[in-house]
């Protein structure tokens, strides 16, 4: 991790304090990167509230928010298009190499779906029981860019057809969105979700409206075609990996940001090199450009 990643890890978690977050759950996928990132966030919060009760909780590092395995072509640089071919460098390569000893493909789709059902069955969807739900729960999820928007996606479809809103501020950014790739994060860009249980009026106004009555708050609603779009969109990731767990039914979500950078207003990137070896365990110190002085 360098300098001005770990400046940018400590920025996020002065700006959720701020904002008067109190984080009551942390997940973290167990690689180094996104580990310092959520330790980053969970020692602000620590250090803003030394005397809370119930103390700040640990982070729980969970598998299954791993990046996408890249297999054989781990470590290896991006393969270019190639000229003689319809097929990408990619396909190419992988044609040749396929059957070559140890050879591991990329990980699919499927296994990255299954993946992020098994986060959201296990981890952030039983936050929703109602026992668990006494309490409102704010959560921070720290994972990687392809994996993110694979869970999004995942999320997206067990939410209600009618249940989802974007505030002005988001559409006024980004202009029109696209629910189904909210991803393209930036280091340490946060999708930031709001999802409430509805009271009784709401279900009247979603009773008045398939009615064919139009509630007050429908100009905020994402439009129907919208979401037709995303069902079309995920339809093929919906037959890949079955959803067979529970759907947020009575819940509606309301998305406040979408790769927000608030944080790093201001930031100037620091310089790498020998300076980030407190941050980067297998970068070299000063002296191991050195050789070591014989001694007779």
């Amino acid at each position: 991790m360098t300098n001005h990643g770990v400046d940018q890890a400590e920025k996020l978690g002065n700006h959720l304090c701020k904002t008067g977050v109190v984080l009551t759950h942390f997940y973290a996928s167990p690689l180094t990167r996104t580990s310092k990132t959520a330790e980053a966030i969970r020692k602000a919060q620590a250090a803003a509230s030394p005397d809370a009760s119930p103390p700040t909780p640990q982070i729980v590092k969970v598998p299954d928010l791993i990046e996408q395995d890249f297999g054989y072509y781990e470590g290896k640089s991006f393969q270019a298009r190639a000229a003689d071919s319809k097929k990408t460098g990619k396909e190419a390569h992988r044609e040749k190499h396929k059957d070559d000893p140890g050879f591991v493909d990329v990980e699919s789709k499927e296994s990255m779906a299954k993946r992020a059902d098994g986060f959201l069955d296990e981890h952030l969807l039983p936050l929703f029981d109602t026992d668990a739900m006494s309490n409102e729960h704010a959560v921070v999820v720290v994972s990687h860019g392809i994996l993110l928007s694979n869970l999004w996606r995942r999320l997206l479809l067990r939410l209600p057809r009618r249940s989802l809103t974007i505030a002005p501020e988001v559409t006024a950014a980004r202009g029109d969105i696209v629910l189904e790739h909210l991803g393209g994060w930036s280091n340490t860009g946060y999708l930031h979700l709001e999802i409430r249980k509805d009271d009784p009026k709401t279900n009247l106004d979603a009773t008045a409206e398939k009615n064919g009555v139009v509630s007050p708050s429908d100009e905020a609603s994402v439009s129907s075609d919208t979401l037709e779009g995303t069902a079309q969109e995920v339809k093929q990731d919906v037959a890949s990996s079955t959803c067979n767990s529970k759907n947020l039914t009575g819940y509606s979500t309301k998305v406040l940001a979408v790769d927000s950078k608030q944080h790093l207003v201001g930031l100037k990137r620091q310089r790498g090199g020998i300076g980030r070896s407190a941050h980067d365990e297998s970068q070299k110190k000063l002296t191991g450009f050195f050789k070591k002085r014989r001694v007779a």
